[in-house]
């Protein structure tokens, strides 16, 4: 088995054909797995919303993000993936660039980040989900301050200041993850003020001090590959479980099957 940037060795099964109620599935993959077959997969909107992205990378990160929401949705729902109609309407201005969700199918709630070489998708029926990643050691320990000041709720900045500056970094980045996690979940995104929002610092276990929302929520750490901290989040009850899966597999199993002269594909520079 090649090595995984890191990562804990997770099952390396496929989607499962009907996701439980109460499992959360959690896909993890890498930018590098993404070939151009799996253009055939995506959807006319994510394709528009790709090439509006003017970095490789970036075009790299978002189609193996999409490429892996829609084979795990696909086959939950018996859909081929590129005939899912996924909605992101944002429901305060209705421009499309809110929380995805399937706009005419009752299938499972889903949420993908990424960052660096790391993708996660995250998929859970019957309730509400969030998912966060972000690399550690993006900031320096004096960008830090600045960034909390915009970010993070009152009690989360004054629990940053009172650590050693060499340990404000990381302990940022897994409040930014634990918040944006929550944030996706309920789809109120950035736009909402810090102190609307407060989640427990680092040191201490994941929780929710503090949100605006009726709904409870709830929050846990995820164990992400070396050099990534990840948050998963979502509304209502917590999942009886969280299941880990390595999502390379899946595509080059997908990549291999639909290579061929008919496929939509566009080559990365």
């Amino acid at each position: 088995m090649r090595p995984l940037y890191g990562r804990p060795p997770w099952p390396r099964s496929g989607p499962d054909a009907a996701p439980l109620p109460g499992v959360c599935q959690v896909w993890w993959a890498r930018p590098g797995d993404v070939r151009p077959e799996h253009d055939a997969l995506l959807g006319q909107a994510d394709l528009a919303r790709r090439a509006r992205l003017a970095l490789p990378a970036d075009r790299q990160r978002m189609t193996a993000g999409a490429a892996v929401a829609r084979l795990v949705l696909g086959t939950a729902l018996g859909t081929p993936p590129a005939e899912l109609r996924i909605d992101r309407t944002c429901v305060t201005c209705g421009a499309p660039h809110g929380r995805p969700r399937l706009a005419d199918a009752d299938g499972p709630d889903f949420s993908i980040s990424h960052s660096g070489h790391c993708v996660v998708v995250a998929v859970l029926p019957g309730g509400r989900v969030g998912v966060d990643v972000e690399a550690v050691g993006r900031y320096a320990p004096d960008e830090v301050g600045d960034l909390a000041d915009c970010a993070l709720a009152e009690c989360e900045r004054a629990h940053l200041g009172r650590l050693p500056a060499v340990d404000r970094p990381r302990a940022f980045t897994v409040s930014w993850v634990r918040r944006e996690a929550v944030l996706k979940a309920t789809g109120e995104g950035l736009g909402i003020p810090p102190d609307e929002l407060a989640v427990t610092p680092a040191s201490t276990p994941p929780r929710v001090l503090r949100r605006s929302g009726p709904e409870p929520v709830w929050l846990h750490d995820l164990p992400a590959p070396a050099g990534f901290v990840a948050a998963l989040a979502g509304l209502g009850t917590a999942p009886d479980d969280v299941v880990h899966r390595d999502a390379g597999p899946l595509l080059r199993q997908t990549s291999r099957r639909s290579s061929g002269p008919t496929t939509r594909s566009q080559r990365y520079p």
